[in-house]
């Protein structure tokens, strides 16, 4: 392919729909698909970064810096994020933010000899709960959960407990217990684990709308027969939950299943999605 090819190439597939592979990620505790990710070729300066997280084992208790400290200490972006449980088994449960007001030199306390749980939040969980969770807030996924996880495009995490489990070379992983003392809130979370607006009917569709902070917008769509719109204010991800259909766009057309990533780039002045399908739509603040 001649370098003039290649431009001719690239033209043309900016300011269509392009649907993403997911990457597979294995880890102790269950796996992530990256949906949506700077892996993705073309997508390296996304500001999100979308997962479905299968969680055969309990994730470790964690927390994410935000913005200020995260770049200042990581060289990084901070990391908010927000659940949408997919599935889970009976008496499935997760851990989300604290039961009442600590001191952060009881949170120290309670990391060094293990009792941090005693505190945590335990919140149990239907496919369908919606979970913000802003930087700062203590949190864990427990056994036998998936959900859709939408947050900045970052990796940093705090570890604060890990259930004392072992790597395949029986060594424990790093906690970072200052670090995470220096981050965290020591309070219960403001918002409870519900959409944060209501689900508006609309001709052919409904949306709810799941999640707004400053870093990204995340709806529910339940399509029963079409639905229009437009990215000329920014990109669109589409993470198809349910059902099948077509949509179109960008002078093209993509069939739509269930389990698909679709992205929609800035610009286009146009898409249609015509089909039964429930999906989740997120853009960046």
């Amino acid at each position: 392919m001649t370098a003039e090819t290649g431009e001719e190439t690239k033209r043309e597939t900016e300011g269509v729909p392009k649907k993403l592979e997911p990457i597979r990620k294995e880890y102790i505790w269950g796996t992530e698909d990256w949906m949506l990710s700077w892996l993705h070729e073309g997508l390296e300066d996304c500001p999100l970064l979308i997962k479905i997280i299968r969680a055969r084992e309990a994730l470790s208790v964690q927390v994410h810096p935000g913005n200020e400290f995260a770049r200042e200490r990581e060289h990084k972006n901070g990391k908010t994020e927000m659940w949408y449980v997919l599935d889970c088994e009976p008496g499935a449960y997760l851990y989300y933010g604290l039961k009442h007001k600590i001191s952060p030199e009881e949170f120290r306390k309670r990391i060094q000899n293990q009792t941090i749980l005693e505190v945590c939040r335990k919140v149990p969980v239907r496919k369908g709960d919606v979970f913000y969770i802003p930087a700062g807030l203590l949190h864990a996924i427990g056994a036998g959960i998936t959900v859709a996880e939408i947050q900045q495009s970052s990796d940093v995490t705090y570890r604060v407990y890990d259930y004392n489990r072992e790597n395949a070379f029986h060594e424990k992983r790093e906690l970072h217990i200052d670090k995470a003392a220096l981050v965290a809130g020591f309070m219960p979370p403001l918002a409870g684990h519900h959409p944060m607006g209501p689900r508006l009917q609309k001709n052919g569709y409904s949306r709810t709308l799941l999640v707004q902070c400053p870093y990204f917008v995340v709806q529910l769509y339940k399509i029963e027969t079409s639905c229009e719109g437009d990215t000329r204010k920014g990109f669109r991800s589409l993470l198809i939950l349910e059902g099948e259909g077509v949509l179109t766009g960008g002078g093209r057309s993509l069939r739509l299943g269930a389990g698909m990533s679709i992205w929609l780039p800035e610009g286009m002045d146009f898409y249609r999605i015509e089909g039964k399908l429930k999906l989740l739509v997120s853009t960046a603040e």
